[in-house]
């Protein structure tokens, strides 16, 4: 039972927190045995350091947590954490460290960015790697066969997101408009073009595509912003996807509220968190729990909260690691390991996960030998009264 934490398997002993490119070690009691070493890279710093550093705790307490339980089989769960700079040298010299020195069973990577950049050594070594989300081409196992994500693609993101629009915008005399607001990089292009095909096919009117750029709070990035909201303004949107990170979102809002916009915004699931709660009405696709809510997964993390750092606030990147961790503690404790662990054989478990649950922190996670998406379904979210509200149950696109 999911209430009682009884996974069927369970993880021992020690914790390692590595803040910057070395690892600094946590000891604990040893129990004899091999410890399973789980690299993961995540940024702490810089554009996404707010929802890393959020993601990193979440994962070292659920790290912490199963250790203090009955291990996989009487083996520990070592997190090697590594900050992630977006420094090409330095992405490479943590990969060699985490593949050569510590000789990882698991890799996580936070970052699609970084993930595509170590593509080609996490395949020829052979290391398994869970992502917190993959680019649609990178989800097919025929080529990418290492390849994981805890979360729906950009692109299935974007599909419920319109789908929402669809169904439930209440206009009826025309096409609901919608414009896609992004930073002119990877993550913010590379699902656009078949989520406008999307769209346009299920009824949406779609517009311009507005890039943004630099959106730190000052003089040079105000002005900046002027021109692409102004190109917003001319189309007029009913709705506008954002895909930037909640600071920027907020940036972006505040700058949009003194244009006077109509536009409801709704984020992607990157750019929604708590941190965004003073813009009430604000929507959000989000397949992760906010911190909080009242869901049977939460029960460990709200008591492993009350513990360690009770008087610590955290958002749902929090959720988000936790939940992480327990998929990859999942995969290990398939993986035969009466017979010695490997990374084929971690690799081989992911695929045999079906409809595994993790009470209500994600959606169900499956992966087959033909699609390593873990689910397609996402809730919408609306912030409403200071907190994350459930706009809709989940919604699926299909598979």
């Amino acid at each position: 039972m999911f209430g009682s934490w009884d996974f069927g398997f369970g993880i021992w002993l020690r914790l390692s927190f590595c803040a910057l490119l070395f690892s600094v070690i946590v000891p604990i009691p040893c129990f004899g045995q091999p410890p399973l070493k789980v690299g993961c890279l995540i940024p702490l710093a810089g554009r996404w350091g707010e929802s890393g550093r959020e993601c990193a705790r979440g994962m070292l307490d659920a790290s912490k947590w199963l250790n203090q339980r009955t291990g996989v089989f009487g083996m520990k769960l070592e997190i090697l954490l590594i900050d992630d700079t977006s420094q090409p040298a330095e992405t490479v010299a943590a990969f060699r460290k985490l593949n050569e020195t510590d000789q990882i069973l698991l890799l996580y990577i936070y970052s699609t960015e970084t993930t595509l950049a170590l593509l080609r050594h996490i395949h020829f070594y052979r290391i398994p790697a869970l992502t917190s989300s993959l680019s649609p081409p990178f989800t097919n196992p025929a080529k990418y066969p290492y390849l994981f994500a805890v979360n729906p693609t950009p692109l299935d993101l974007s599909r419920i997101a319109m789908k929402f629009i669809s169904e439930r915008s209440g206009i009826k005399a025309r096409k609901p408009k919608l414009v896609f607001v992004g930073s002119p990089d990877h993550l913010g292009q590379h699902f656009l073009d078949e989520a406008k095909q999307y769209g346009k096919s299920i009824g949406l009117d779609i517009g311009p595509d507005i890039w943004v750029s630099d959106l730190s709070p000052s003089g040079d990035a105000i002005k900046g912003l002027s021109s692409p909201l102004l190109k917003m303004s001319a189309y007029n949107p009913d709705y506008a996807y954002v895909s930037l990170s909640p600071k920027e979102i907020s940036f972006l809002l505040q700058q949009a509220k003194e244009m006077d916009f109509r536009t409801r915004w709704i984020c992607s699931m990157k750019g929604f968190d708590e941190t965004l709660i003073p813009y009430d009405g604000l929507l959000g696709v989000q397949p992760v729990a906010p911190f909080g809510e009242d869901v049977p997964g939460m029960v460990g993390i709200r008591e492993a909260h009350q513990r360690w750092h009770p008087y610590d606030s955290h958002t749902l990147s929090y959720v988000e690691g936790w939940a992480s961790l327990l998929v990859m503690a999942e995969a290990l404790g398939r993986s035969l390991p009466e017979q010695g662990f490997s990374r084929e054989r971690v690799k081989l478990a992911f695929e045999t996960l079906k409809d595994f649950v993790i009470g209500g922190l994600i959606p169900p996670v499956t992966f087959t030998a033909k699609d390593h998406r873990p689910s397609v379904e996402s809730r919408i979210f609306i912030i409403k009264d200071g907190k994350l509200s459930r706009q809709t149950g989940f919604i699926s696109i299909g598979r």
